[in-house]
């Protein structure tokens, strides 16, 4: 596949988790890197010569526990490794969407043009003619415990073999096994890795959201900056913390308070603080991920340098998982104040209107179901926020007696931001509609009012009791769309 100027080029080094997110959200034009493929040929000599005089896992021997188990593969030709892809295909749980699959096999490429594993460069091509034509292996979701994708790799192994449909119910055949690829091939965690990527777009843009967000509703309440200014952060100069201040202060560019409280509740006064956290723990996690994108985890690690393969554990997610876990609670700890927001805007020591921004007969209830449904958010996100890192297991007869549970933790991640989208939602939607009735505008022409003016859009502009699920469902969907600054 000759390279072209249009074409992402990868070549085991250089991958950040957002180029990956936009690469995998739809069919992309990507190829190798000529020196990379290079690296891939000699590792894989070095393997098929180093197998030639000691063993090697999973090439010469079993796998797991049958790792002392010889394996002849001169004389059994490939079909140890078509067993071992055979059975090792073995998922559970929906099948993954195409973006995640997609996402897994770009990570799978850059892992593998690192140089090694061993596998023989034909893969490459493979992976290329495949992700072209754009109808990718099914995947199923479960399987794996942040030790190794090896269901989902063996199940993406099969469907480049033609031996299982394709997403579109075809067969195609884009690859056959050369003697010794198929744990190379699915001793990976890529598609943990990719589906961390994912989810971290995904936070990134919900981060955004809630400081554009909370900029609303700071200036619903009529809201003090004084928590927000440079002194104050030049007291505790934490960078996350400095830079969502920052942050609120650009928004709130021309906005003057009427000063009328001596301070303000926590959900106003330490959201620097706490957005801030989440801030610092998404550029901890990108940091892990993307040495995860660009690694060899191979196991064994094949050294064309050294001329000899290297038995080991690099395998482990167990930085990535903690991170991963870091990063839910941050982003619960950062919805909460959704929550404490919330309560603020229908509160009329704090807007100065009517209980729960109620238009109409005393007693109306205005937006009270919002509390429910985003207390009810909230506890739904504490759940997936629970540490996967406490899990453990012990398997392959006690040979693997250790496990990150990585991934996991990605698909919690997932669910954590579906759970924080619904409670900023409604957060969201609260302050546009205590705005409404104040009269309150950013000033013209600024990044809060352009962002303003197009959420106000999505909502009913009725402000009498009435149902407000299509409202909320606006607003999460609104959540998911990139902000135009």
């Amino acid at each position: 596949m000759g390279s072209t100027l249009s074409n992402t080029v990868l070549k085991g080094t250089g991958l950040s988790a957002a180029q990956l997110a936009s690469l995998a959200a739809k069919p992309a034009a990507v190829d190798a890197d000529p020196a990379a493929r290079e690296q891939v040929r000699r590792a894989w000599q070095t393997a098929v010569e180093t197998a030639a005089h000691r063993p090697v896992y999973g090439r010469t021997t079993g796998v797991g526990a049958n790792r002392g188990v010889a394996v002849d593969g001169a004389e059994a030709g490939n079909a140890q490794d078509l067993r071992l892809l055979r059975s090792h295909a073995t998922g559970s749980g929906a099948l993954l969407p195409s973006t995640a699959v997609r996402a897994a096999m770009l990570v799978r490429m850059n892992q593998l043009l690192k140089g090694g594993s061993g596998i023989h460069p034909d893969i490459i091509d493979a992976l290329l003619r495949c992700l072209a034509d754009g109808d990718l292996p099914r995947v199923h979701s479960h399987g794996a415990i942040g030790t190794a994708d090896l269901s989902a790799f063996a199940e993406i192994a099969l469907g480049l073999m033609g031996e299982v449909p394709l997403a579109s119910g075809a067969l195609r055949s884009y690859w056959t096994p050369a003697i010794g690829d198929a744990l190379p091939f699915i001793s990976t965690n890529a598609l943990t890795a990719a589906s961390t990527a994912l989810a971290l777009a995904e936070a990134e843009l919900w981060l955004e959201h809630y400081l554009h967000a909370s900029a609303c509703s700071l200036m619903a309440v009529n809201g003090s900056l004084e928590p927000f200014a440079d002194e104050v952060h030049l007291a505790r100069p934490l960078p996350g913390q400095a830079w969502a201040a920052a942050q609120i202060r650009h928004l709130l560019t021309g906005y003057a308070q009427h000063q009328w409280r001596v301070q303000d509740s926590f959900g106003f006064r330490t959201l620097a603080q706490v957005a801030g956290a989440l801030r610092s723990s998404l550029d901890a996690l990108t940091q892990v991920l993307e040495i995860e994108l660009n690694a060899s985890t191979e196991n064994p690690l094949v050294s064309p340098a050294a001329r000899d393969v290297f038995h080991n554990g690099n395998f482990h997610l167990v930085e990535l998982a903690l991170a991963l876990d870091h990063t839910k609670l941050a982003i619960y700890s950062t919805a909460q104040l959704s929550g404490a927001r919330l309560n603020n805007l229908s509160d009329p020591g704090m807007t100065g209107q009517a209980p729960f921004l109620a238009v109409g007969e005393p007693g109306s209830s205005g937006i009270m179901l919002l509390e429910y449904n985003c207390a009810a958010a909230l506890a739904r996100l504490r759940n997936a926020a629970a540490p996967a890192t406490l899990g453990a297991a012990v398997i392959s007869r006690g040979f693997e007696d250790h496990s990150s549970f990585a991934s996991q933790a990605a698909e919690q991640l997932h669910s954590c931001l579906e759970a924080a989208a619904t409670a900023l939602g409604c957060e969201l939607y609260a302050a546009v509609r205590a705005l409404s009735i104040t009269g309150a505008e950013p000033p013209s022409g600024t990044e809060l009012g352009r962002y303003l003016a197009k959420a106000r859009g999505l909502f009913d502009a009725s402000l009498a009791d009435r149902p407000l699920g299509g409202d909320l469902a606006a607003a999460v969907g609104f959540l998911q769309q990139p902000i135009e600054s």
